[in-house]
């Protein structure tokens, strides 16, 4: 979707296709079009440029705050320019082809994944503490008693609370997904290009949504049996 020269293209994900990613990414700046802006919807802003043939990475920084100018400057001296971020977590890099990734060992990138997934996992928690708020509102009797005279407003209150509360089961479950399916991602750190063709975004996607329906029927069953709601 294209508005004031702007193009805009919904993300399949940069914790788990960062490589395919990248790839996409380095066909829309071959089209003329650069990563802008990454919002928290999940969707990409893309800018208008000059064509340009270039190889992109998208990195995840597991450090302190304080020490990213550091983290940059690594990549910098490497021969890469930072395009963009997200949250200071999410870094995307463009590099003239066929220089050298930042990464020389597997165990060092194998170290970023691990603390990518845990990162992903104590964030989702922030989701589990506002679907603990939003059960307590619904337990005290004044407050429900007015929420059930606004239905639609009461159904909506505990399909959000059911699923912030399970965000955190869900992200987990995701994570030792991928850790099966792609268990040998740390070995392609230098080749993220080989790696990105054998990942499978739509059969995940299927997978994940199987997933995430089971372990929704699962805590469905759980409430309804505990009277939660």
């Amino acid at each position: 979707m294209i508005i004031k020269e702007k193009k805009y293209v919904i993300s399949k994900g940069l914790a788990f296709y960062a490589e395919m990613e990248s790839r996409r990414l380095e066909k829309e700046l071959a089209d003329g079009w650069e990563m802008d802006k990454i919002n928290w919807l999940g969707f990409y802003r893309l800018k208008k440029v000059k064509p340009e043939e270039a190889q992109i990475v998208i990195d995840f920084y597991p450090g302190k705050k304080n020490e990213i100018d550091e983290y940059l400057d690594i990549y910098e001296a490497a021969g890469w320019e930072k395009v963009t971020s997200y949250r200071n977590r999410y870094f995307v890099f463009k590099s003239d082809v066929g220089t050298e990734a930042v990464y020389t060992d597997e165990e060092s990138y194998a170290s970023r994944l691990k603390k990518e997934k845990l990162w992903m996992i104590l964030n989702s928690f922030y989701f589990f503490i506002f679907g603990l708020i939003g059960l307590l509102l619904i337990k005290l009797p004044n407050i429900k008693e007015w929420l059930l005279e606004v239905k639609p407003l009461y159904f909506i209150l505990v399909m959000v609370t059911e699923l912030s509360l399970m965000v955190p089961l869900i992200v987990t479950a995701l994570m030792l997904y991928y850790k099966v399916i792609y268990a040998k991602r740390q070995i392609y750190y230098k080749e993220p290009k080989s790696y990105a063709k054998k990942q499978h975004f739509f059969i995940d996607l299927i997978l994940a949504g199987l997933i995430g329906a089971f372990l929704g029927g699962i805590i469905g069953f759980l409430s309804g049996y505990f009277e939660l709601f």
